[in-house]
């Protein structure tokens, strides 16, 4: 009992050393003045709220659990043949369960499910959803295994061989789960500010941290200068009848996409970065619909007169959709809500 006190308070220290480290700043020596202090204050209060209240998924933060837990697991239980074999039994088996249930929140109860993927990137998400069922079946039955190995055979070597291996084999797949993750993330944008991720709506355009930060301690005027400034430069992405169709555009990264009804049918075009029509030539695309039904429908556009069109999109639901528009080999992805951004078709 007293080896297994001194472990576990050896393991805290190391991780609070890690931690420690990890978030560690560094100070800049020209002095700050009073004002200046609490603006940042006030900056850093804001974008902790903001951390809380906008985030579009809280799969980033608990998938880090089971990857390394199960990591450490793997190493514990390889510990457990020379060392303290009961004690790092134990600690293998706790780290070996909060693994497995981690590893089950990240996949259902914090899922970050994607919209309509095409290409690379639903490769890359297929791999990544293949390997990190692996892992929890992996580490599921190495569980199963541990338990009555460690209670009830005494750790008899060949079932904590096999517990190893299912080990080795959770942590190989973890691996490539988060290799492939990451790939989602920073090569394809997916996640971002909620970019590509289905049923989630970015929030309300308004400046950010750093206009807020820029439009402290300046006159009501100078401030409303500055929103206007934001307004004009913003493109009236989100808002309805700005777009040179006279329908509502919304951010395409680096583009843009404008819906418009016509009908019973929705129409789409490609705008560039400055919101001015693109050529439609060689576009082709597919719209995901969800109405409020829960129903859901993929739509493959038809070109019809320089345009995009979902044939019988409309049918008197509310509805989210999600459009991605292909050209020169290239996608581009918005989404639209149709009591925002077509209110009129409620």
């Amino acid at each position: 009992m007293k080896k297994l006190i001194i472990l576990t308070m050896v393991l805290l220290i190391t991780a609070l050393t890690q931690t420690t480290f990890a978030h560690e700043h560094h100070h800049d020596s020209t002095k700050m003045s009073a004002s200046d202090s609490l603006m940042q204050k006030e900056m850093a209060e804001h974008q902790q709220m903001e951390a809380v209240t906008a985030f579009p998924n809280y799969h980033p933060l608990i998938v880090h659990f089971p990857i390394v837990l199960l990591l450490m697991a793997l190493v514990f239980q390889l510990l457990c043949f020379f060392y303290f074999k009961r004690e790092f039994s134990i600690v293998t088996l706790i780290l070996l369960a909060l693994g497995v249930i981690t590893a089950w929140l990240a996949s259902n109860t914090f899922h970050a499910m994607p919209g309509q993927l095409i290409g690379s990137a639903k490769e890359i998400f297929a791999i990544h959803e293949q390997m990190a069922s692996l892992t929890w079946w992996f580490s599921l039955i190495a569980l199963l295994i541990k338990i009555p190995s460690h209670f009830y055979f005494k750790r008899k070597w060949w079932i904590e061989g096999l517990v190893a291996l299912l080990l080795i084999a959770s942590a190989v797949t973890v691996s490539i789960a988060g290799h492939h993750g990451a790939m989602l993330v920073y090569m394809q944008g997916i996640g971002p500010q909620g970019k590509y991720l289905d049923e989630y709506k970015l929030p309300a355009k308004g400046a950010d941290s750093n206009s807020q930060a820029m439009t402290m301690g300046k006159s009501e005027n100078e401030q409303e200068a500055t929103k206007v400034g934001e307004a004009e430069e913003d493109h009236h992405v989100g808002e309805m009848g700005k777009g040179p169709h006279s329908g509502t555009i919304e951010e395409a990264d680096p583009y843009h996409i404008e819906i418009v009804a016509d009908n019973n049918d929705l129409v789409f075009y490609l705008l560039d970065g400055d919101a001015e029509p693109l050529d439609m030539k060689n576009v082709t695309g597919k719209v995901k619909m969800q109405y409020e039904n829960k129903k859901n429908k993929i739509i493959e556009l038809m070109e019809m007169g320089g345009k995009q069109t979902a044939m019988q999109a409309l049918n008197g639901q509310l509805f989210t959709a999600t459009c991605t528009l292909t050209k020169n080999g290239k996608s581009y992805s918005a989404s639209f809500d149709s009591e925002k951004d077509l209110p009129a078709k409620k």
